[in-house]
């Protein structure tokens, strides 16, 4: 253990401890590099840094492509559904016979339509159901995942065998035309050659259907770029949902967190450029809790506070406040002239404002926007002005000098030691970064016997 920790280890008062690193430290983030590897200290304190990390996650399947959804479920309308119905009523009334032949017919061409009407139907019919049925398993269970490649080649698969059977079925439309009798085509109703019918309507539908799928394919290849085959993949994404115990409005990670090691999605998730860019949506309760607020203010005539219901994470969660982590009982924190943070518990957060205190910073004329998020049963209302971010970049980024004598321990009923140490401690910042946005500091502790 270095000299610095062990100075502080010696200080049994866990109020001034905490006093000491709210004054050295503005933000937990640097607490914490700075006792990470101090288990005594980090006991002492009751931090648990997995906590601070605390995150949600949720995994779902990316199984999307909305040009093949439409190609199939027209195809199963108006192409298998239809031709079920023809094998079903050429089971229960049959095909030629000696009243529908013509004399002389092409024995060769009536096999051809005979072969199509008893095998050929029916090995279509089956591939399309188990097509779709693979279809319909692929887009309920999740361990089938499928390559961009591989959709494009059961794609056109698919497409080759529905354009070959479309062939068949315009020659069998032929065939039977020049098999049966001529004046049976012209007589209505055509209970005799009801297949003759039956397969002008079918070849209407297929064609139809076939234009969706030439549409399709067109746009997968061109519109689409079928040459970039990985923006088709199946991919795992994965959604983070709450952070700190507040939740967010789904987040997708990027795709290289799921090869990621713990550290490296830690990295990731509180990085701060990608916490910025998370969202919260204020929900109704909270609405009228800003409403009863400006009802408020509206009584004192001070003009109301704006807000956006769609609001991006404060910066007191971005990188947690010393103070609003060592000083959890305190119900209202004063992060600046401009900027002042009431914490009330979920269940009183409704309640009419009846505080003195909170009444008369929430009616400060000068403070016009506020945000409310809700988070581990508390609900966190901030109340600042626009100038707020201007001025919090200048505060606390200065070096300065705490001793012990100005922290007030008259309440305190710890001792600093068995010795009764009265040596001076002073903690001082140095090498403060302008350009740092998390402003690392390193901290020297120094003691006097």
């Amino acid at each position: 253990m270095n000299e610095r920790h062990s100075l502080l280890n010696k200080i049994k008062s866990n109020y001034i401890l905490k006093d000491i690193l709210s004054l050295a430290f503005k933000n937990m983030k640097s607490v914490l590099k700075f006792i990470a590897y101090d288990k005594p200290l980090l006991r002492k304190l009751d931090i648990n840094i997995e906590e601070h990390f605390d995150y949600q996650i949720i995994k779902t399947l990316k199984k999307e492509n909305i040009w093949l959804n439409i190609a199939i479920i027209i195809d199963l309308c108006i192409n298998f559904i239809p031709l079920m119905i023809y094998d079903i009523m050429f089971y229960a009334k049959g095909t030629f016979n000696e009243k529908n032949l013509k004399k002389g017919y092409n024995i060769k061409k009536k096999n051809y339509v005979d072969i199509m009407n008893n095998y050929i139907l029916l090995i279509y019919l089956s591939f399309i159901l188990i097509y779709y049925i693979f279809y319909i398993l692929y887009f309920i269970y999740d361990k089938i995942l499928l390559k961009g490649k591989t959709k494009f080649i059961i794609f056109r698969i698919v497409l080759f065998i529905e354009i070959m059977y479309y062939i068949a079925h315009i020659i069998e439309y032929n065939f039977t035309g020049k098999i049966i009798k001529k004046e049976l085509k012209k007589k209505k109703p055509v209970k005799l050659v009801w297949f003759y019918n039956f397969d002008i309507a079918i070849i209407c539908l297929m064609s139809f259907s076939l234009t969706i799928y030439l549409l399709s394919f067109c746009v997968f290849c061109f519109v689409e770029h079928y040459d970039e085959f990985d923006d088709f993949d199946d991919k795992i994404l994965y959604i983070l949902r709450q952070i700190r115990g507040l939740d967010i409005c789904d987040y997708e990670l990027p795709s290289e967190f799921e090869i990621s090691d713990d550290k490296d999605k830690i990295k990731t998730i509180f990085k701060k450029e990608n916490m910025k860019k998370y969202r919260y949506k204020l929900d109704d309760i909270q609405l009228k809790l800003i409403d009863k607020i400006n009802q408020l203010r509206r009584q004192k005539n001070i003009q109301e506070l704006k807000y956006n219901i769609w609001q991006a994470l404060p910066f007191y969660i971005i990188n947690t406040k010393t103070e609003l982590f060592f000083y959890k009982e305190k119900y209202i924190y004063k992060f600046s002239n401009n900027y002042y943070l009431i914490k009330y518990p979920i269940s009183k957060c409704q309640n009419d404002i009846k505080n003195k205190n909170i009444i008369n910073i929430l009616t400060i004329a000068f403070l016009d926007k506020i945000n409310i998020i809700r988070k581990n049963n508390y609900e966190y209302i901030a109340l600042y002005n626009n100038k707020f971010k201007d001025n919090y970049n200048n505060i606390n980024t200065y070096s300065r000098k705490i001793r012990l004598s100005q922290i007030n321990i008259a309440n305190s009923k710890d001792r600093l030691n068995e010795h009764k140490q009265t040596g001076n401690l002073s903690v001082s910042r140095v090498n403060v970064d302008e350009n740092d946005n998390d402003r690392s500091e390193n901290i020297i502790v120094k003691y006097k016997d």
